[in-house]
C-alpha cells in the first residue's frame, strides 16, 4: 500500500512537470510577440528550458543518491512555484527568460523521480513503474495545451502562471506529507566524483544514452514544425514563411486559418497523449509478458520511424491521425522500456546519477532537434524534415538490436 501511494505521488510530480510545460509552451510565441521579440527568440526561449535540464539533471540525480530522493523532489517543486510566479508577473522578455530558466532547473527532477521508482520496484515491475512516468507525460501533454489556451484567453500569462504555481504548490504539499523517503541502505551515501562517463564503456549503457539522444532529436523535429506544416498544407497553402524563420508568417497570412490550425494540432496532439496514456498506463504490462525491454525498444523505434515516414502522405487532415497514433504507440513502448533498461544497466547504488545522465541526453536532443528540424524545413522542404527524422528513428531501431538482453529475476 505504501509503495502504491508513493508511486501515486511520483506520478503527480511528473504530471505537474509536464502540465506546467504544456500550459506555457504553446503560449510563448504570443508573449514574445507582445514584448516585441522575434520568432528566433521563441526558439531560444524554448531551448533555454531544455538547456537547463541538460546541465542540471545529472547533478540533481547524483545529489539525490547522497541526500535522498524526497529532498530533491521538494526542492524541484518549490522551484516550479517560483518559476511560475515569475512567468505570471512577467512584463518583458528578460523576465520570460528567467521564468523558463528556473523552470528548466526545477524540471530536472524527472531523473530523481525515475530513480525513486527504480528504488522501490523489482526488476520484473521496473518497466511498468517507468511506464507510470510515461503516462504522466502523456496526461500532462493532453491537458497542458488545452488548459493553457483557456487560461490565456481569460487572463494571459498572469492566469497561466498563477494556476501553474498553485498546482506545483499542491504537489509540494502532497510530497511533503505523504511521500516516503527511501531507506538509507537503498541509495548511495557520501560524496564522490561523477562516474557516468566511465559507464559509457560498460556494455549497453553508452549505446542506450546515444539512442535516447537520437530518438529525442528525431521526435522534436516533428513537434517543432508540425503546426506550420498543417497550416501550409491543409489551410493556407498560399501563405509563405519569412526567410530563415520557422514560426513567423507573413502579414497577409489568414488569421482564421492560423487559429484553425492551432485547434487541429491541439486535437491531434491530444490523441497522441491519450494513446500514450493508455499504452503506458494499462497495456504495456501485457506486452511485457511477451517481449523484453530490448524487444519493446526495437519495436517502439520501428513504429515511430514508420509514423514519421507516413506524415507527408495524407491529402486530408483526418488521415494524419493514422501516422500520429502510430508514433504515439511506438513512443509509448520505447520510452519506458529504454529508461528501465538504463536503470538495470547502471549500478544499484547510483540510479539517480545514471538516470540523470539519461535525461540530460534527452534534454540535449530537445535542444538540437528543433534547430535541425527548422533548418531542414526552411532550407529544403517539409518532407525532408520528416524523412530525415524517420531515418534517425530507424537507425535507433537498428542500434537497439545491439543492446544487451537482460534476464528477469
Amino acid at each position: 500500500m505504501k509503495q502504491r501511494a508513493s508511486l501515486g505521488i511520483i506520478f503527480l510530480v511528473v504530471f505537474i512537470d509536464l502540465l506546467g510545460f504544456g500550459v506555457v509552451v504553446p503560449q510563448l510565441g504570443i508573449y514574445v510577440d507582445k514584448y516585441k521579440g522575434s520568432a528566433f527568440m521563441v526558439g531560444l526561449l524554448m531551448s533555454s528550458y531544455s538547456l537547463m535540464q541538460f546541465l542540471v539533471a545529472p547533478r540533481l540525480g547524483k545529489l539525490s543518491d547522497r541526500i535522498g530522493r524526497k529532498p530533491i523532489l521538494l526542492y524541484s517543486l518549490s522551484g516550479f512555484v517560483v518559476a511560475n510566479l515569475v512567468f505570471a508577473f512577467a512584463d518583458s522578455l528578460p523576465m520570460l527568460f528567467i521564468s523558463r530558466l528556473l523552470a528548466g532547473v526545477a524540471a530536472a527532477n524527472i531523473s530523481t523521480a525515475q530513480a525513486y521508482i527504480a528504488d522501490i520496484t523489482t526488476e520484473e515491475r521496473r518497466t511498468q513503474g517507468m511506464a507510470l512516468i510515461g503516462a504522466a507525460f502523456g496526461l500532462g501533454f493532453v491537458l497542458g495545451p488545452a488548459l493553457g489556451g483557456l487560461l490565456g484567453g481569460l487572463g494571459g500569462n498572469f492566469a497561466i502562471g498563477l494556476a501553474s504555481a498553485f498546482f506545483s504548490a499542491l504537489s509540494f504539499l502532497l510530497a511533503l506529507f505523504f511521500l516516503a523517503e527511501i531507506p538509507e541502505g537503498r541509495r548511495k551515501r557520501g560524496a564522490g566524483k561523477s562516474r557516468w562517463w566511465v559507464w559509457l564503456k560498460a556494455p549497453g549503457f553508452g549505446l542506450a544514452l546515444l539512442l535516447f539522444f537520437v530518438y529525442t532529436a528525431a521526435f522534436t523535429q516533428m513537434e517543432t514544425t508540425f503546426a506550420v506544416f498543417v497550416l501550409q498544407k491543409f489551410l493556407a497553402p498560399h501563405a509563405s514563411l519569412g526567410a530563415g524563420n520557422l514560426f513567423h508568417l507573413h502579414a497577409d497570412a489568414d488569421l482564421e486559418a492560423h487559429n484553425q490550425a492551432s485547434r487541429m494540432v491541439g486535437w491531434l496532439f491530444a490523441a497522441i497523449g491519450v494513446t500514450s496514456v493508455f499504452i503506458q498506463g494499462f497495456a504495456i504490462r501485457h506486452f511485457r509478458r511477451y517481449f523484453s525491454e530490448k524487444g519493446l525498444v526495437v519495436w517502439g523505434g520501428a513504429l515511430v520511424a514508420l509514423g514519421l515516414a507516413l506524415f507527408t502522405l495524407p491529402t486530408r487532415f483526418v488521415w494524419m491521425y493514422i501516422p500520429a497514433i502510430t508514433i504515439a504507440f511506438g513512443a509509448a513502448l520505447y520510452n519506458p522500456s529504454l529508461s528501465a533498461l538504463v536503470s538495470r544497466l547502471a549500478p544499484p547504488e547510483s540510479q539517480g546519477e545514471a538516470l540523470g545522465a539519461y535525461q540530460s541526453m534527452g534534454a540535449l536532443g530537445r535542444i538540437l532537434g528543433p534547430i535541425l528540424g527548422g533548418f531542414l524545413y526552411t532550407s529544403f522542404a517539409p518532407s525532408a524534415t520528416y524523412l530525415i527524422a524517420a531515418g534517425m528513428a530507424f537507425l535507433v531501431c537498428l542500434g537497439a538490436l545491439r543492446l544487451p538482453r537482460l534476464k528477469s529475476h
